[in-house]
């Protein structure tokens, strides 16, 4: 978990019954509910964050990835006209 400053706040609504089973959890692990769900979602959001940015393939798999880049590719018309547009600038 970060060591900075908290400065930003998070607000969720739960139910009942969520509440009951987070605060329940909680007090098993020894931690604030706050500690609790900073910790939970920060691992979550780590691992869903891990899963994009790193591609995991069988040697097979990659093996037909790589003969893919390797493969010289056909022209795309659609594609050339597309790249010949002019640049859209947006700030």
């Amino acid at each position: 978990m970060s060591t900075g400053i908290r400065s930003r706040r998070i607000d969720v609504r739960v139910t009942v019954e969520q509440d009951a089973v987070i605060r329940e959890a909680a007090a098993a692990a020894g931690q604030t509910v706050s500690a609790f769900l900073l910790s939970a979602a920060e691992g979550r959001a780590r691992a869903v964050l891990d899963e994009r940015r790193h591609l995991v393939m069988s040697d097979r798999a990659f093996a037909a990835f790589a003969a893919a880049l390797d493969d010289p590719s056909e022209p795309v018309p659609a594609l050339g006209e597309l790249l010949s547009l002019p640049r859209i600038h947006r700030r």
